[in-house]
């Protein structure tokens, strides 16, 4: 599935701001798999994330593979809440790739920085397996360490779910967790298009309350 390339950086930012009014920033998606953007591509994802309150956060991050390495790097800015922008930047590797019968694994790095200061808030490191349960069903799971500025450091761990009902519509379940400080869920829909274009519907929940998210992805090449 193309579209989770920004969750290593996505939980960079869960880890600075879940706890914040807010609560985080990041990817539709909390959980990443195990796949990158194939070598020499390119893709843009960008979402509007909307929270009780009147909160709202708006996220572009575009992503890019060269010798088998992604590099990530976005923006977030924030409405409602006196958060200023957001930098976020990251790199993934995938060291085996998921078949049928095989699983994925993986690596990332990710930090985020923070205006005015432009000083480094976070920065996290996550291994990601994705394993086909079925021809349908896929779990993935992350296991990794954050470390945000001003606090110690914590273990974060994440399982995902994703069930592909069709060539256009995938239903998404996730389970987030950092150690001491985050406890969320969330659940929606992706509906692909052609041309690399899809978009996501995406209710979660922690402590902090409820938020909707809607996305809309961009991956030239894909069918």
């Amino acid at each position: 599935m193309p579209m989770r390339r920004l969750a290593g950086t996505g939980v960079v930012l869960a880890a600075a701001m879940l706890s914040s009014p807010t609560a985080r920033g990041g990817a539709s998606l909390l959980v990443d798999d195990a796949a990158t953007t194939p070598e020499g591509r390119c893709q843009l994802e960008s979402w509007l994330r909307m929270r009780e309150g009147g909160h709202r956060e708006m996220t572009a991050v575009p992503a890019c593979t060269f010798d088998g390495l992604e590099y990530s790097l976005g923006g977030s800015a924030y409405a409602g809440t006196p958060s200023g922008p957001w930098l976020n930047a990251g790199l993934k590797r995938t060291l085996l790739a998921m078949d049928e019968n095989t699983p994925g694994l993986a690596l990332s790095l990710g930090g985020t920085w923070r205006r005015p200061d432009h000083r480094l808030a976070s920065g996290d490191a996550t291994f990601i397996a994705s394993v086909p349960l079925t021809a349908v069903f896929t779990l993935h799971a992350n296991l990794g360490w954050t470390a945000v500025r001003g606090a110690a450091p914590r273990p974060i761990e994440g399982l995902g779910l994703e069930y592909d009902h069709d060539r256009h519509w995938t239903a998404l379940g996730e389970y987030y967790l950092e150690r001491g400080a985050v406890h969320a869920v969330q659940a929606g829909l992706r509906r692909s298009f052609v041309h690399g274009l899809s978009c996501d519907v995406i209710a979660g929940h922690d402590h902090g309350g409820h938020w909707l998210t809607l996305g809309l992805n961009y991956s030239p090449g894909d069918s």
